[in-house]
């Protein structure tokens, strides 16, 4: 339940394709545009500061850009600057510092460049992935097949973190988040076949803080993890494992300035930590977005609007994308193209057509 910054509800901008191993990112202005089928990027002001020359690219993390030039990727900085050459096959944004890359366009294996440039840790993984507190999930290789789980991986890409248990197998690893990551394991029989598996949470030194026996599982943010009780139903656990929220939604998002959306009866509410509904359920859509700025995404027949923390359709689903809020100000686009919204849904400027 790992949540984009960008919800894209139309084809009218480049998306990353983010695995289930990458951790939640909140990106750096300025925003990731398309035009004319090139990517480039506008500030706050709606004014192009880096032109549209890419054929593709993704959001700014830790002050860098992956951006594809020719057939290659390299990395660009808030100016537009080529800080790192494009030399790679793939690339993807930086996390913790590392950025994931392939090197060879006839190798699947993807290794970790620092933002010199260097190569830190050697291809040796099935997909791209992200680092979070200095670990980062070891989809490998066993036995000649790729993105097995196997354990954490360290930034000298060493394993740290193995998780070996009697009868039993990984079957997801994901990141860390406040201390904690989520793994799920699953029985495996003698015979070859393999049972249900059950969500927990390990700490850095791979101890189960919180041993695995819930059905699904998210994150922790802000102390809490929305997981699964026994009937389904969803609720929010501390970090001993305790609910401090009872099952009791059928669906729970994750925590961000003090709140989280829940859905009751088919429609989305938020509750704050208390469990108690500051917000009642009362909207429909088809997805949600957690709180950044004081305004949370909706979208709804795949146009998209946002909705403030008094619970105020502040702009009613029509746009047909939109960003998070960053310093005040979100990138969006409509029928007219695209432009900056500010905290009351009003347009503080649009980017002249070409």
């Amino acid at each position: 339940m790992n949540r984009l910054r960008t919800l894209c509800v139309a084809a009218v901008v480049f998306c990353a394709a983010i695995s289930t191993s990458a951790q939640s990112q909140h990106f750096d202005l300025p925003f990731l545009i398309s035009r004319n089928d090139k990517h480039g990027f506008m500030d706050s002001n709606c004014q192009m500061v880096i032109p549209a020359q890419y054929s593709g690219a993704f959001d700014f993390t830790d002050g860098l850009a992956a951006v594809k030039i020719g057939q290659k990727w390299g990395y660009i900085d808030q100016t537009g600057t080529v800080v790192i050459p494009a030399m790679f096959a793939g690339a993807v944004h930086f996390s913790d510092g590392l950025a994931s890359v392939r090197l060879d366009e006839h190798s699947p294996l993807w290794g970790f460049i620092d933002k010199t440039g260097e190569v830190v840790i050697k291809p040796k993984f099935g997909m791209p992935l992200w680092f979070s507190e200095g670990l980062v999930e070891g989809y490998g290789e066993k036995n000649g097949i790729l993105n097995v789980p196997l354990g954490y991986v360290d930034k000298s890409g060493n394993y740290v973190i193995r998780l070996n248990e009697a009868g039993m197998e990984i079957e997801f690893l994901v990141g860390f988040s406040e201390g904690l990551a989520r793994v799920s394991m699953r029985p495996k029989h003698p015979d070859g076949s393999v049972g249900p598996s059950t969500w927990g949470y390990i700490d850095h030194s791979g101890k189960w803080v919180i041993p695995h026996s819930f059905a699904a599982g998210d994150d922790f943010h802000e102390g809490l993890a929305a997981v699964t009780g026994k009937d389904g139903t969803w609720g929010y656990i501390d970090k001993t494992g305790q609910f401090v929220i009872a099952p009791r939604f059928e669906t729970a998002m994750d925590f961000s300035e003090g709140l989280a959306a829940v859905r009751v009866a088919g429609r989305w509410g938020w509750i704050n930590k208390s469990g108690q509904m500051v917000i009642l359920p009362k909207f429909e859509g088809e997805e949600i977005g957690v709180f950044r700025g004081g305004m949370a995404i909706i979208v709804k027949n795949r146009k998209l609007g946002y909705i403030n923390v008094k619970g105020d359709m502040v702009v009613p689903p029509g746009l047909n994308w939109g960003t998070e809020f960053t310093d005040g100000v979100a990138a969006v686009s409509d029928s007219s193209g695209y432009g900056a919204i500010d905290a009351d849904g009003k347009f503080k400027c649009r980017l002249k057509r070409e």
